[in-house]
């Protein structure tokens, strides 16, 4: 039986085979949790490293607390690069905007702009 594309997004990212399991499974899970359109091919070696970077990160600093430091440091350079970082993925015009409606929004009271039930439109 073959799966169709009936949304047509594009195709997911599936993990290389040259990664470990722990890293074929963090890559299918990450890849999985975003947008079919988030990733594409060129993606693949940043998110191999991102991968491994994060798989270092977690397992704690232990007796070689620079490597781990470099780790978490390399994890979030390539979380903003892949754009997955909030930051990165916001436009700051657009949050500045948003603010700035909200803001708006607050300042009027409530039934600002409501009718009576006999008002004529």
């Amino acid at each position: 039986m073959v799966a169709l594309n009936v949304t047509g997004d594009p195709k997911r990212l599936t993990p290389p085979s040259y990664l470990s399991k722990p890293e074929r499974e963090l890559f299918a899970d990450l890849v999985g949790s975003c947008d079919p359109r988030h990733f594409v091919e060129s993606d693949v070696p940043l998110l191999n490293s991102f991968i491994q970077a994060t798989l270092v990160a977690r397992s704690g600093p232990g007796k070689n607390i620079e490597g781990w430091q470099m780790a978490v440091k390399i994890q979030a350079m390539l979380a903003t690069r892949l754009r997955l970082a909030p930051q990165a993925r916001t436009d700051p015009q657009k949050v500045a905007r948003q603010a700035a409606r909200q803001a708006d929004q607050r300042r009027k009271p409530p039934w600002v702009g409501m009718r009576n039930p006999g008002d004529e439109p």
